[in-house]
């Protein structure tokens, strides 16, 4: 029987008699007791067999090769081909040619599903830009859109991913943007971009605001949000200057170390004098990115002793951190902790919805504020020079971020005013900043009730009573009471769905599993009006960068094997990987290859192990 098996699946006879010999052939092993059981399992299978579909099976290479990002090549490759011809013989291999083909016919597919939940299925998209560079010097223009769907799902998509031509001025990019927005068709639902602080992308922004004032909301005032992630970076960086002089002793000692197995055994046998038992390390930081920074000085402070006590044991250790170095580390270390852990709120949230971010970045400026007064020398000069960028940044974002926290049932306005009056104090300066978040607020909401509200109209009284009555000779004695009905109803005062909301108890801020969306998506009946404009608002992203390279103020660089392809190959692959990603879920909180950085976060890590 089995020679009979293998004889027919080797001249690939017909898939049906495979089935039928392999129903037949096992069941001779079968209990009676099991018998139907078994048959209707074997049925399945064999109809599972039978359901082969080649040109599906072809769409399934072409996604498998896009989210692994494989090259064409692996299917001329001797080893790929034994296996597909062992697993299913009949299906044809083709070519890296076809492949290729087969990869853009699976980005049009997945482009036209998009195209159509723009149409139908979100609100106002949110952009965020960004810029990579191929090994080739290439400037490529990565474009995002934000959204909230209509069914209350947070989503972003990479909706291009084009080669700009240099030089990459901000008339050049805003030209890049205009052309994807309009080839997406969403010039009508654009709601905010968020970009990097620079001054080109300044241009950008104003140019794009020009060219599509009159789609945006409140003719683009707020259209323009500057990433925040960037910011931080730019005043970390600023604040690192003043200490750089013993964070470069720190880094040298460091390096010291692990400059030779001498010098580190050395090390290694005072670290076990001083009993530090358990698994450690030690890392040398990469300059560009400042969180590596933090993290070095993190794990050299623990080791500061170890560190004292190398420069009497090792002559040629003469430029080690002074004590004074190590208490300003010890400060940096601090100081830049605060930094660290809202820069991961920003990055790193699964649902980054907008309502997150100005209690975090009230949290800085009252560190800043409180620091700008320290009796240390080297932290007020720290937080005067960190405060002078960040203040440019508060005075632009600070209200439309406000107006996300509004949103928020937990808080409404009360946040608003607690951090303000926090701020400024009690006075006329603090009455002035939640007067302004109040009137961007009530601005917001009164271009959406325009947008979206309908009072009554005389239509809709004329078909209510009409039905109430019950009688077509009615209607010529009824058109005076339903004029009067239209007239009360228009003219009678009642509340907006904004004030009912904040009106309303918050939500308590004990709840550990509130969602903001699940909030919305249960009160959208309540707030037609309303609810809109915080679709809208909440898709507003800060950051314009992912969390793998959200402490860096390098640029993204494509990898080796994307950037040796065409601009157009490139754009295809990266974005229908994006897309398929968002219809695996197991995928979504694992970053793609092409966004890692190929310099780590450290230069080196050296293990300090001192486990029996």
């Amino acid at each position: 029987m089995q020679n009979r098996l293998m004889s027919t699946m080797d001249s690939n006879e017909n898939m049906a008699e495979v089935s039928s010999v392999l129903r037949c052939g096992s069941s001779q092993a079968i209990e009676p007791s099991n018998t139907d059981s078994s048959k209707t399992n074997k049925r399945k299978r064999s109809e599972i067999w039978n359901h082969y579909c080649e040109e599906r099976s072809r769409e399934d290479l072409a996604r498998m090769v896009i989210l692994q990002e494989m090259p064409f090549t692996t299917v001329e490759h001797p080893a790929f081909q034994m296996f597909i011809r062992n697993l299913r013989p009949e299906f044809h291999i083709v070519s890296r040619t076809t492949l290729s083909s087969d990869c853009f016919k699976t980005y049009e597919k997945e482009k036209r599903r998009l195209e159509d939940l723009f149409k139908t299925n979100c609100g106002r998209i949110s952009l965020t830009s960004d810029m990579w560079t191929s090994n080739q010097t290439l400037g490529y223009m990565c474009l995002t859109a934000h959204y909230i769907t209509n069914d209350w799902k947070l989503k972003k998509h990479i909706i291009n991913f084009k080669l700009v031509p240099s030089p990459h001025t901000g008339l050049v990019i805003s030209d890049a943007i205009a052309n994807c927005i309009l080839s997406w068709n969403i010039e009508k639902r654009l709601g905010s971009i968020t970009l990097d602080n620079l001054s080109a992308n300044t241009v950008v922004a104003t140019e794009l605001q020009k060219q599509f004032r009159k789609d945006l909301l409140l003719d683009g005032k707020f259209f323009y949000v500057r990433c925040c992630a960037h910011i931080l970076n730019l005043i970390v960086k600023d604040g690192l200057k003043v200490v750089e002089g013993a964070i470069h002793r720190i880094r040298e000692a460091v390096k010291y170390i692990k400059s030779s197995q001498g010098r580190l055994e050395l090390f290694m046998g005072i670290v076990k004098q001083f009993k530090m038992n358990g698994k450690k390390r030690i890392c040398i930081d990469v300059p560009t990115r400042w969180n590596s920074t933090y993290l070095m000085l993190n794990d050299a402070i623990e080791f500061k002793d170890v560190f004292m006590r190398l420069v009497a044991r090792d002559p040629n250790f003469d430029n080690a951190p002074t004590e004074e170095d190590w208490s300003q580390g010890i400060i940096i270390c601090n100081f830049l902790k605060v930094f660290h852990l809202i820069t991961e709120v920003f990055s790193q949230t699964k649902n980054p919805t907008a309502n997150l971010y100005f209690y975090e970045i009230w949290r800085i400026n009252m560190l800043l504020i409180e620091e700008s007064r320290s009796q240390n020398a080297v932290v007020m000069m720290m937080a005067l020079k960190m405060q002078e960028k960040f203040d440019k940044y508060w005075k632009e974002c600070s209200h439309i971020l406000a107006v996300g926290v509004v949103l928020d049932p937990r808080h409404k306005m009360n946040l608003i005013i607690y951090c303000f009056q926090t701020i400024h104090g009690n006075g006329d300066r603090a009455s002035f900043e939640i007067n302004k978040v109040r009137e961007v607020l009530q601005t917001f909401y009164d271009n959406y009730a325009i947008l979206y509200g309908t009072n009554v109209s005389l239509v809709q009284v004329d078909e209510r009573v009409s039905t109430s009555q019950g009688g077509r000779h009615e209607n010529r004695f009824m058109h005076g009471y339903k004029e009067f009905i239209h007239g009360v109803q228009v003219t009678q005062p009642s509340k907006s769905e904004l004030e009912t909301y904040l009106e309303e108890k918050v939500h308590p801020l004990e709840d550990q599993n509130f969602d903001i969306l699940q909030y919305w998506k249960f009160n959208e009946s309540k707030y037609p009006i309303l609810s809109r404009m915080v679709r809208d608002i909440l898709a507003i992203p800060v950051s314009t960068v992912a969390s793998e390279s959200a402490f860096s103020t390098a640029g993204r660089v494509l990898d080796d094997f994307r950037s040796s392809l065409s601009p157009n190959t490139v754009e295809v692959l990266i974005c229908a990987q994006d897309w398929l990603r968002d219809s695996l879920p197991h995928l979504a909180d694992i970053p793609p290859p092409h966004t890692k950085y190929k310099v780590e976060d450290y230069e080196t890590v050296v293990d300090i192990n001192t486990d029996d």
